[in-house]
């Protein structure tokens, strides 16, 4: 079984790992990358710091982290939380397994009178976060600190693959990397091999675009990767 790892190319190896784990292929096909974009950090003394991605922590100059590696941090994903620990973050508080789990547990344990929230996202960014914590009477800062630019095409490894049908699915993470992916794939003109692959998708919402495409899909029990790479093994399609 061979695989389309759509993920950024720094976010792949675990998923690439946890694939040849499994038995499985992967075959890199990033459909966009991270770019860092400039911004200044105004000097607050913040009540905590947000990051629901890697990204947000490797855009930070060293300065920066310095600035606020003891303030309490909030993140999402266990590799954020690694990258957070290698970087001197010494506060921890939580790290949710998604945005979901993480938006009421900020709700519930921060203080409208303690203080300004630092949240460090990218440019293209899923949920409201800042409006949550904002209607709950939170003061936010809502700092930019990447960009994730889409790519021109697919490795042509991965579109040769394609072309002679030896992919058997593609992994989705989000659903601008599954708009991404359809149309890099119609400007190859391979739509007709795109119908005998399955899309992996991480939530019902990334998979509305394969559904309304009619290709088959399937879409994990819940939005994480443990459980994405779980669905590889079940293999059934989803209903929306």
């Amino acid at each position: 079984m061979r695989i389309l790892v759509t993920r950024p190319a720094l976010d792949q190896d675990q998923t690439c790992k946890a694939l040849r784990a499994l038995g499985i292929e992967p075959v890199s096909a990033p459909v966009m990358e991270a770019q860092g974009l400039q911004f200044c950090l105004s000097e607050q003394a913040w009540q905590a710091v947000v990051v629901t991605s890697r990204n947000g922590l490797r855009m930070l100059e060293p300065a920066q982290i310095a600035q606020l590696r003891l303030r309490p941090l909030y993140c999402v994903g266990a590799k954020t939380e690694s990258l957070a620990h290698d970087l001197g973050f010494e506060t921890i508080e939580m790290c949710a397994p998604d945005l979901a789990v993480l938006t009421p547990a900020l709700v519930s344990r921060l203080n409208p009178a303690g203080g300004p929230v630092l949240y460090l996202t990218g440019r293209h960014r899923t949920g409201s976060l800042k409006a949550a914590l904002e209607t709950a009477g939170l003061r936010v800062e809502q700092v930019e600190s990447y960009d994730m630019v889409a790519s021109p095409t697919l490795p042509e490894d991965a579109l040769t693959a394609i072309r002679k049908g030896g992919i058997d699915g593609v992994l989705l993470y989000s659903q601008r990397s599954s708009q991404l992916f359809l149309s890099i794939a119609s400007e190859q003109g391979l739509e007709a091999q795109l119908g005998g692959l399955t899309f992996y998708c991480l939530s019902p919402a990334i998979a509305t675009l394969i559904k309304e495409a009619g290709y088959p899909l399937v879409v994990a029990d819940a939005p994480n990767e443990k459980s994405l790479l779980a669905s590889l093994e079940k293999g059934r399609n989803y209903l929306i």
